[in-house]
């Protein structure tokens, strides 16, 4: 019998299976699980954001696999990743791999930081327990990324923005920093482990000019009490710049090969240039090369005006070689650099040429009882300085060259020793040995001021330093961490006979007068250091610390003996057009500083943090200026100083602080930073002020970081300069302020930066920058000298490919 089913009845039957298809396919919607997504920060062991760092996540079901790559700031952002369990990996040249698994559930949005460890060359090797390393709270780490290398090709200048750190600007690639308000030989500058000697009279070649941003991976800075194992021979702190480290295959990983790629231009100036790095190893073995290039033309001030001999190129070239087996690492860098030019428009001279070569090995090796680390390293420079094709233009062309060849041989030995849990013993010993050989040329025509014969400044001046250290670090208990260090330096220095350009009296007598004196000098330093910190919770830090820290004289201080005012004015490392000689009787300068920090801080200190340190340094034999006599061009008077041990006071306070305003998965990741630093010097004899203590200056930033996107928006202010050296008829400077701004963008393996330099094209004067003896000289010598103006605006784009 069949079943009759109405017209009506059937349209009620169709719309019942279409509304029931509607209701299990919007169900079916609904049960479908929603995408997630991962994010976090990359960072090294010191929490310092990672970028380039590579991240992938594979499901451990269907093995599909999803990449990201880390911004500049070491943010990352794994999206729309369907829910599940995943192996997360992390991936960094130099770095020991990162591998975790992760459950992400439907629709979480969850953050995860990965912090990875130094690739370390360990096989079979006891894991033991150490004390942490004391770093000082008022200590900064940086790791230098490629947004920091477009915007200046200057090591120095990539630090300006630190707690504590000033800039002398000299030439483009031979900025100074100043530590306090110290700079040169008062702050010790590391170059990978390589303590490296200005073989200069004017400092054209500090240690910092030898290495080019792009080929550095960190930069530690301690400005003030500084641990004695971070070197002596120094009162105002250390830099210390490390290139990245040597690369390893890993497990299961067979041959690795990596590289960058970057360039850059700068449109004040017409700068340009670019590097290369690239690598390849084994398990055991790695081979690395690294190598730079850039020109500079000269820059405009705000107002227009062309700063003459601010030119500059140079080449840099290393080459390095490691090997790793069973606890021992073993590394051997070697390298060249060639700078054909650089001007100097605070100088009466300019750079013509400055070729280097060096070689620095180390060997590491963990044990059972610790860690060994050593360092043997020389240098070889060949210098030359001249008057520079824009200064040669000027009414009154010369021509005066000026050869200089230093050697720096060292070596050092560094054990650390964990005797518990709580406390870590660390001891060295180093070794520094600096040749100079500093001789002018005659100049055919110019008898006597400048022939028959060749000018002996320094012959085979030496200075050895050979010293011992021992500091114990001690974790007393959650809140209590204590530092205390000796060290004991012997300087031993001393100089062959020396002649001028000729038998005239005008150099004669100063001669004869120095060769019938012993030059042999023997200095037996003490530096210790004691700190105090203590960590009542997990918001607030307070740290106390004492510091004894001695320089001994360097060579031209010491052994510049002509008082000819031609000859002692290419004496001058300072930029400020005045005429120096040395004082063999010269004594070590002696700095007692005392300094408290204090740092307030979230609990975990990624959202906010607070840093207050003051300061105050007694520095006994401090070696200033005495003047021997003045004269005056046109309306400019100069001073002929020779130096003199004086007693000084310096007292300032540094501040800095970070505050992440926003996080989130929509407006991405805003923090605002800021560093202000005040600073005060003068002698207790004359109550002179010091030379080129910065001015009160602040910085301010806004940055944003949004998926592959980075923004920065920067305020530098800079008060006027009164506290001066009369002596030196140092200059006042007016006040100024500076808006910067730089933006990126990073696509897989590719970054772009944009962005401008002093936007609003202000008209300012360096505090620290000197005087435009290129503007005086072109006065004919008749008129006013003036301070140094800074660069106008300027735009500037980088590029970095990593393959």
């Amino acid at each position: 019998m069949g079943i009759r089913i109405a017209e009506a009845d059937l349209t009620v039957l169709r719309s019942i299976v279409l509304l029931a298809t509607i209701l299990l396919i919007a169900a079916v919607g609904r049960a479908e699980p929603g995408k997630a997504a991962l994010t976090g920060t990359v960072m090294d062991p010191s929490g310092l954001g990672m970028p380039g760092v590579k991240l992938t996540i594979v499901d451990s079901v269907t093995h599909v696999s999803i990449a990201a790559v880390s911004d500049a700031s070491g943010h990352y952002q794994l999206s729309e990743v369907p829910m599940g369990t995943y192996h997360l990996t992390a991936v960094y040249p130099g770095f020991a791999q990162y591998s975790r698994e992760v459950a992400l559930g439907d629709s979480e949005s969850r953050q995860m930081n990965v912090m990875l460890q130094l690739q370390t060359p360990k096989e079979s090797v006891t894991v033991w327990t150490q004390a942490p390393d004391f770093v000082p709270l008022a200590g900064t780490q940086r790791r230098v990324d490629d947004g920091y290398r477009a915007r200046s090709g200057n090591m120095a200048e990539l630090l300006g923005d630190l707690p504590g750190v000033g800039l002398r600007q000299n030439g483009e690639f031979a900025t100074i920093p100043l530590l306090h308000g110290l700079g040169d030989e008062r702050a010790k500058l590391l170059v990978n482990g390589m303590t490296v000697s200005a073989s200069c009279p004017n400092h054209m070649n500090p240690p910092l000019s030898y290495i080019d941003p792009t080929q550095v991976a960190k930069a530690n800075v301690m400005a003030g009490i500084t641990p004695v194992n971070m070197g002596g021979d120094s009162i105002a702190g250390t830099v210390s710049i490390e290139s990245p480290q040597p690369v390893f295959a890993g497990p299961g990983e067979g041959l690795h090969a990596d590289g960058i790629f970057s360039t850059f231009f700068r449109s004040n100036g017409s700068s340009y240039g670019g590097s290369l790095s690239s690598s390849i190893a084994g398990r055991n073995l790695s081979f690395g090369y690294s190598g730079s290039w850039a020109n500079i033309d000269n820059y405009s001030d705000g107002s227009g005006h062309e700063v003459t001999s601010t030119y500059a190129q140079t080449t840099n070239h290393t080459v390095t070689l490691a090997a790793q087996r069973a606890g021992n690492l073993f590394v051997l860098q070697a390298g060249l650099q060639n700078t054909p030019y650089q001007g100097f428009p605070n100088q009466q001279m300019d750079m013509t040429q400055n070729r280097s070569q060096f070689f620095n090995v180390r060997y590491r090796r963990d044990v059972r009882w610790g860690v060994l680390d050593t360092r043997l390293f020389w240098q070889n420079v060949r210098h030359e300085m001249n008057i520079g094709d824009d200064k040669s233009t000027f009414p009154y062309p010369m021509w005066m060259p000026m050869d200089t060849h230093g050697r720096d041989l060292g070596y050092s030995v560094k054990l650390s020793i964990p005797l518990s849990e709580q406390h870590a013993l660390a001891l060295g010993n180093e070794f520094h040995r600096f040749v100079l050989d500093d001789t002018w040329p005659a100049v055919p025509g110019q008898d006597p001021w400048m022939g028959p014969n060749t000018f002996t400044n320094i012959n085979d001046g030496h200075r050895r330093r050979i010293g011992w250290f021992a500091e114990l670090t001690s974790k007393w208990n959650s809140k209590w961490t204590t530092l205390l260090g000796i060290r004991n330096d012997i300087v031993s220095m001393n100089t062959g006979a020396v002649s001028g350009y000729s038998d005239d009296m005008m150099y004669a007598e100063d001669a004869a007068a120095f060769n019938a004196l012993s030059h042999s000098r023997t200095d037996i330093n003490i530096d210790v250091t004691g700190l105090a910190r203590y960590e009542p919770n997990r918001f607030s830090t307070y740290e106390i610390g004492y510091a004894r820290k001695t320089r001994t004289p360097n060579l031209y201080e010491r052994y510049a003996w002509s008082t000819n005012w031609m000859a002692s004015g290419m004496i001058n490392w300072f930029g400020d057009g005045n005429y120096y000689v040395g004082n063999l009787n010269l004594r070590p300068e002696v700095a007692h500083t005392v300094s408290a920090t204090a740092s307030w801080h979230d609990r975990e200190r990624k959202i906010w943090e607070i840093k207050i340190t003051p300061y105050q340094s007694y520095v006994h034999d401090y070696i200033g200026v005495n003047t021997l006599a003045t004269t005056t061009y046109g309306e400019s008077t100069f001073s002929q100083l020779q130096f003199a041990n004086h007693n000084a006071t310096i007292y300032g306070i540094d501040l800095a602080g970070t505050v992440k305003a926003w996080d989130s998965f929509k407006f991405g990741r805003g923090e605002i930073r800021g560093v202000a630093g005040w600073i005060r010097g003068k002698t207790r004899d004359t109550e002179n002020g010091l030379y080129q203590m910065p001015p009160l200056n602040a910085r301010f930033s806004l940055d944003e970081t949004l998926r592959g996107w980075t923004a920065g928006l920067e305020i530098q202010l800079v008060d006027r300069k009164s506290n001066i050296d009369p002596l030196r008829y140092e200059p006042r400077t007016p006040g100024y302020s500076l808006l910067n701004l730089h933006s990126g963008y990073q696509f897989r393996y590719m970054r772009i930066e944009v962005g401008g330099d002093n936007l609003l094209n202000k008209y300012y004067y360096l505090p620290m920058g000197g005087v435009n003896f290129d503007d005086y000289l072109a006065s004919g010598w008749s008129g006013q000298i003036r301070p140094l103006t800074g660069a106008g605006r300027s735009f500037y784009a980088g590029l970095t490919v990593r393959f």
